[in-house]
């Protein structure tokens, strides 16, 4: 269990994590309990059944450093394992981690080497959908942590893996990604599955950086534009114009996330460096690029 519970912090969890007991038997969403600072023995008692924990994947300065991609429809593998090959073979990312719900559905758990602002890391959401998961309902499909204040309470948490769901007894677990379509008629485990093989799973992935972060979503805003142009070329109105308002959409908002809020009254440039090492506005990328470039003026 200790091992499965450091790939858990190396992959997905802040240091001092906080979570909340799911109180929620009627859907899969998180209905937060009595919570604090996640530790070894409380998901001990996840990890044997005792409680089902649920993750904020925010953390209160806002910034992200796990996404989920939450598949409610046991028959979605399809959709599951295209999104998978997608990020290896199209983005160039490394492989995300695969989960059964425990319900009826999968997870893909994406890893981030450092935490994003959550607005960066919905735009990217938003990018994967558009281009891979264009078919897929919004009542069958969740992206977490999603920017929508009706529901923050519930889109910012997520259900810590491995855990027996409340609503059905069933276990949720990591699973080999080649085997999901053995779930289509169960996407769950009916016993606790060996931490220690899941651990094993979690070995093998790696955490996508910021830089390849960025340059995937340049890469699925490329592919957005061409698709928006092809429609119109085809005549296929409709399509062209939703994938068109789409990328609009996420256009603006990634260039509202590369503007400064650090005025222009900078004489030299390292005042100006300072500025942005200190904008809690820019993203972390940008920041610790500053950071970089001033040490030389403090070494």
């Amino acid at each position: 269990m200790d091992k499965l519970f450091a790939e858990l912090q190396r992959l997905y969890l802040f240091p001092g994590q906080d979570w909340c007991i799911n109180n929620s038997e009627a859907s899969d969403e998180v209905a937060a309990s009595v919570g604090g600072v996640l530790t070894p023995e409380i998901v001990a008692n996840c990890f044997s059944g005792e409680v089902t924990l649920g993750l904020n994947l925010v953390s209160a300065d806002g910034m992200a450093r796990a996404m989920v991609v939450d598949f409610k429809k046991a028959t979605d593998s399809e959709q599951v394992a295209k999104l998978y090959q997608a990020f290896q073979n199209d983005l160039d990312l490394p492989a995300p981690a695969v989960s059964v719900s425990g319900n009826t559905g999968y997870r893909l758990w994406v890893s981030l080497v450092e935490p994003v602002p959550v607005e960066q890391a919905h735009i990217f959401l938003q990018a994967l959908r558009l281009k891979y998961l264009p078919d897929v309902t919004d009542a069958n499909l969740c992206l977490r942590p999603k920017i929508d204040n009706s529901t923050a309470a519930t889109q910012d948490r997520i259900e810590l893996a491995p855990a027996r769901h409340l609503a059905t007894g069933k276990w949720s677990a990591f699973i080999d990604p080649s085997m999901v379509s053995m779930f289509i008629d169960g996407p769950w485990l009916e016993m606790a599955p060996n931490m220690d093989k899941q651990a094993d799973i979690l070995t093998r992935l790696v955490s996508i950086k910021t830089v390849e972060l960025e340059r995937a979503l340049t890469v699925l805003q490329a592919k957005t534009e061409q698709e928006v142009s092809d429609g119109v070329s085809s005549g296929d109105e409709s399509a062209s114009k939703q994938r068109e308002a789409i990328s609009n959409s996420l256009s603006g908002a990634a260039h509202t996330r590369s503007e400064l809020n650090v005025g222009n009254n900078y004489s030299d440039p390292q005042s100006f460096l300072l500025a942005v090492m200190n904008d809690s506005s820019a993203d972390a990328h940008q920041r610790i690029r500053a950071a970089k470039a001033l040490l030389p003026y403090f070494s």
